[in-house]
């Protein structure tokens, strides 16, 4: 009985951050982030890089480039100084 229940929380606390957005940055330069969720995430992405599980559902808003609500396990892109989803 014990096992099960362990097993069972392994199972639970592992699918934590599988419906989490991530944030992807194409473009060759870094960008100011501010995530709007319960308060509001001041940050920074660099070039070519990606932001893994910055929220569960939020906006985000990228300066000079625009914002866009994501929730799930949608990725976010920065591309071409565009926004868009996948």
């Amino acid at each position: 009985m014990g096992r099960i229940v362990i097993a069972t929380l392994i199972l639970a606390v592992s699918g934590i951050g599988a419906f989490a957005v991530d944030l992807r940055n194409e473009d060759s330069q870094s960008y100011t982030v501010r995530v709007h969720d319960v308060g509001t995430t001041h940050t920074s992405i660099g070039s070519s890089t990606t932001m893994a599980s910055i929220c569960s559902s939020c906006e985000i808003e990228v300066e000079g480039v625009g914002s866009v609500k994501a929730s799930g396990s949608e990725t976010v892109v920065i591309r071409d100084g565009l926004l868009s989803k996948r």
